[in-house]
């Protein structure tokens, strides 16, 4: 199992229920502290695909092009929270290193609102 990666349920609904977001042209960012203090060593991260974004042809493969990002997430997000990266359509059209792009941008935004 990906140490990085958020699979349980209450740690969604935590996340969903507690958190804050922000949102891009092909993604929400949905952002809340960690449960279980013990596992500030790296951020964690979770994917969520909805119908409308296809059929699981098409929401399999925005979950690879999501995971693909993992290293931003390892390297701008911040060890005390936990994301999950919720998928818009716009994502499947979109080129890669416009979504690196928005993704690096919306977790320095998430940094500079968690300093005030």
């Amino acid at each position: 199992m990906n140490k990085y990666q958020i699979k349980k349920k209450e740690d969604f609904t935590h996340i969903f229920k507690s958190g804050n977001y922000i949102s891009c042209t092909s993604f929400t960012i949905n952002y809340a502290t960690k449960l279980k203090l013990t596992d500030k060593k790296f951020p964690r991260y979770g994917i969520v695909t909805s119908k409308k974004i296809g059929n699981a042809v098409l929401r399999n493969f925005a979950k690879r092009r999501v995971k693909a990002l993992k290293n931003i997430f390892l390297n701008f997000g911040k060890k005390e929270l936990d994301y999950i990266c919720v998928v818009k359509k716009e994502l499947l059209s979109e080129k890669f290193e416009i979504l690196k792009c928005q993704l690096e941008d919306a977790l320095n935004q998430i940094k500079k609102k968690s300093h005030e």
